[in-house]
């Protein structure tokens, strides 16, 4: 997938796992923010189907599969939600993908890049609005364990 694209999907799952939306995300590997409104406009991503409906509040741990399907530019995008953990489907590029969510860190793995991505939730409500050059969640440790296992 396209850096572009990855990155909207990401948000677009941390979206759904965290039930919060983000003003940025913070794409860990270049250093740089994406605005989240103008990901969307300029893939012009629109919801198509959800289970449960979107409006509904979910909480973090709900447990249960959530599943949502997207239209965009560059074709569909399925998402799978189980837990915090997600797969998916971008038929624009056809490419797998699977990930995980937790705390303001969503971290994709592209099938088609063979390498993990992390992106920051940043949300100007939040006290932890220090999401600048330097990322906490980008250098701290290494990728949650198993995300791969987790998710299939």
């Amino acid at each position: 997938m396209k850096s572009e694209y990855r990155a909207c999907v990401s948000y677009l799952a941390g979206r759904l796992i965290f039930g919060r939306d983000a003003d940025t995300v913070y794409e860990c590997l270049e250093g740089s923010h994406r605005d989240a409104v103008e990901l969307l406009e300029k893939n012009r991503i629109s919801l198509l189907e959800a289970q449960p409906p979107i409006g509904r509040p979910v909480s973090f741990h709900e447990i249960g599969e959530r599943t949502a399907l997207y239209n965009s530019l560059f074709g569909e995008i399925y998402i799978n939600i189980s837990g915090n953990t997600f797969k998916g489907y971008a038929g624009g590029s056809s490419t797998l993908f699977v990930g995980k969510a937790s705390g303001n860190l969503v971290v994709i793995y592209d099938y088609r890049k063979r390498s993990f991505f992390k992106y920051r939730f940043c949300s100007r409500q939040k006290e932890n609005w220090q999401c600048g050059a330097v990322c906490r969640d980008c250098v701290a440790g290494d990728l949650p364990p198993s995300v791969m296992e987790d998710s299939q």
